[in-house]
């Protein structure tokens, strides 16, 4: 645990100096939005099969239950052939401010597995910014620690462009040892 709280620690400061030479240009721009619900397409790629690439639908949110704490959690179901699995991610976390833009957090989430071979529990723990570059464009990147099976370190980053101040698209790609998560989605902010 001490070793993925340093590695989140590490990784944090190359994403706070990239926000921070960006933030200065978001002067007219809203902060994140932590209330929210989305929906889309996922796919899966496996960096060691080339013949197995599942692809499916997600649907993730987060709930700010006052200034500070939120509550998120993610369903995914994968689909290759004849073989299925569902991945289920359940948490909370802690946002802070870092200006009138741009938002770090940290949280601590239960993992669940589900397939047709093997069911797996874990945590992961993260870290990462949110920050509206625009009054239209939230990018965001993510390190983290990710412990169902084998621990190993998480990587992401992901972008929004909000069409109306309630409905955005985005996309997201996340890297987990040899697994890529890639993304796209449809955002409601409420």
């Amino acid at each position: 645990m001490n070793k993925a709280i340093t590695l989140l620690t590490a990784l944090t400061a190359p994403i706070a100096a990239v926000v921070a030479t960006v933030a200065p240009t978001a002067a007219l721009a809203d902060k994140p939005d932590w209330r929210y619900v989305e929906g889309g397409y996922t796919k899966l790629d496996f960096d060691n099969n080339e013949s197995f690439e599942p692809d499916g639908l997600t649907i993730n949110g987060k709930y700010l239950l006052n200034a500070n704490w939120y509550l998120n959690g993610e369903y995914s179901f994968f689909e290759e052939g004849n073989f299925d699995f569902d991945m289920l991610t359940l948490g909370g976390g802690y946002r802070l401010p870092v200006n009138a833009t741009t938002d770090a957090y940290f949280g601590a989430n239960l993992e669940r597995v589900d397939g047709d071979f093997d069911d797996e529990t874990g945590y992961s723990i993260n870290a990462g910014l949110r920050s509206m570059i625009t009054e239209q464009v939230e990018l965001a990147g993510e390190v983290g620690y990710y412990d169902v099976d084998d621990g190993e370190p998480t990587f992401k980053v992901g972008a929004n462009y909000y069409i109306t101040p309630q409905w955005a698209v985005g996309a997201s790609y996340k890297l987990i040892d040899e697994l890529d998560i890639m993304q796209v989605t449809a955002r409601y902010a409420f």
